[in-house]
């Protein structure tokens, strides 16, 4: 109950935080009833979070629609990059950003697999009380078990020709 909670939690401030990029891009869309408390969240609405300054742009994001089997692949411009960027000097004296390449642990960190069924989205993650005992049985099978990054999920999908499309934020 406490996880499902916490969960719960999560969820709202993530929503709030990318309504919040959604609104210094668009402010007039919430004295119009595009964004806000009541208002359902859209995956559409990630383009704006992951394409900000904050730390969600370091994230990918693959919405698994349960409705029509199609796939949204959402990655931040700054996925596979490590957090905070560096600052260094250029050598006309301006101050710059550097964002160093992250390890594939970091990557596994920033993505998150969502299941969408028709007006919910729910986070892709393995159950808890399970969890031990399948890890068990897929090392005793002679694999690994851990969380995908985006290049994994972006290989699976076309293996089994899934269909998607990536929005990608570095482009």
């Amino acid at each position: 109950k406490k996880e499902k909670q916490l969960t719960k939690k999560l969820a709202l401030q993530l929503k709030r935080a990318i309504e919040a990029a959604v609104m210094l891009v668009h402010p007039d869309w919430a004295s119009s009833g595009m964004v806000g408390e009541e208002v359902q969240a859209f995956s559409d609405f990630l383009v704006y979070a992951l394409d900000s300054d904050s730390i969600l742009a370091h994230w990918s994001i693959a919405v698994f629609d349960e409705a029509s089997g199609f796939v949204d692949v959402y990655r931040g411009r700054h996925y596979g990059k490590v957090y905070p960027p560096t600052s260094v000097i250029s050598r006309h004296g301006k101050e710059k950003l550097r964002y160093n390449d992250c390890d594939v642990e970091t990557k596994r960190a920033n993505t998150l697999t969502l299941r969408y069924i028709p007006g919910h989205y729910q986070p892709l993650l393995p159950e808890l009380t399970k969890m031990s005992i399948e890890k068990r049985k897929i090392r005793k099978a002679g694999y690994t078990y851990e969380r995908a990054t985006l290049e994994e999920i972006l290989c699976l999908l076309k293996k089994w020709n899934v269909l998607h499309v990536v929005t990608d934020g570095r482009a």
